[in-house]
């Protein structure tokens, strides 16, 4: 049996073909339209699927990861940013279940790719209890899976985790969204290589994480490396507020900061440890595992969990 995964980003709407074991099989991928607005963004993403089809078989079902808070219930996007425009009210099941004849179900994609881990990545030996992921790039989001379940709270708005609080003061440093203080603006990419211009008083507005990244890889007792650890700590405090108010059973990392691995991973278990109260002060802090196609392969979860086709492993 095979589903049809479809990740719907700012710049590009990604799919593939995947098997009950994770494979993926066939890809393919065209620009998103997003300066066309939220209708054409969801015709780009059903002719992406339209052409994995094209010469298929077994295809069961289609699993949508896309920004925005989603009303998983009815496909529905619930609430989105200005990242994707005209995309609120926007009946994604819908639209694929009616040009395309199968059933269709929809997430957001931080969610999707937690779910991708839990079934067959990092926390896929977690069968029973909660599982923590976080995805830190240019932002911060985050999922939250219970019994192998997605938390998706009260107003489609559950894991949003970028934005709990690291501090209070009034001059705390803001997040892309104009936030203060949030994980997001010391987690991030961004938040990287503020932490690095910080230290070292560099005013370079067109510095970037991977430069600040390849200095450290250069000079490991540098002040890049200096910013990547310090990062791992406000990471470790923000994961002692997690812990102590889900006892996970697991945390696990991903988004491109992941790649520093045990630079960034090593300091934030130190913080949590250090922290948080004795039981969630020792959860397991890991890596996600599956790379590039963990948002094709979570999102064909979805399809997957749409029918129970697939017992949670």
């Amino acid at each position: 049996m095979n589903y049809i995964g479809i990740d719907v980003g700012g710049t590009k709407t990604a799919g593939g073909i995947v098997g009950e074991d994770g494979t993926v099989s066939k890809r393919l991928s065209l620009p998103t339209p997003v300066k066309e607005g939220g209708p054409a963004i969801l015709a780009n993403a059903i002719e992406v699927a339209r052409k994995l089809l094209d010469g298929a078989s077994n295809v069961k079902a289609i699993g949508v990861g896309t920004g925005g808070q989603i009303d998983a219930e009815q496909g529905v996007v619930f609430s989105a940013t200005a990242v994707l425009p005209g995309y609120c009210g926007l009946r994604i099941a819908d639209g694929f279940k009616n040009a395309l004849g199968l059933e269709t179900k929809v997430d957001n994609d931080v969610n999707v790719l937690a779910l991708a881990e839990h079934r067959f990545g990092a926390a896929r030996s977690i069968k029973r209890g909660t599982v923590v992921f976080l995805a830190l790039g240019t932002g911060v989001g985050g999922a939250i899976l219970i019994n192998g379940e997605l938390h998706h709270g009260a107003t489609w708005t559950g894991g949003e985790l970028g934005h709990i609080l690291l501090s209070i003061d009034p001059n705390a440093r803001c997040d892309i969204g104009g936030a203060k203080g949030t994980l997001e603006a010391y987690c991030s990419g961004p938040g990287l290589v503020q932490t690095y211009c910080e230290l070292t008083g560099n005013k370079n507005a067109e510095l970037t994480g991977e430069q600040v990244v390849s200095e450290a890889d250069k000079d490991p007792s540098g002040p890049a490396a200096k910013a990547i650890e310090q990062t791992g700590e406000y990471l470790g405090f923000g994961l002692v507020t997690l812990a102590n108010a889900l006892d996970p059973n697991l945390i696990v990392i991903g988004g491109g900061l992941a790649s520093l691995g045990e630079r960034l991973l090593l300091p934030a278990r130190k913080v949590l440890k250090a922290h948080a109260m004795p039981g969630p002060g020792q959860c397991q802090v890991v890596n996600a595992e599956l790379g590039n196609d963990a948002a094709i392969v979570g999102a064909a979860s979805l399809a997957m969990k749409l029918e129970s086709a697939l017992p949670i492993r």
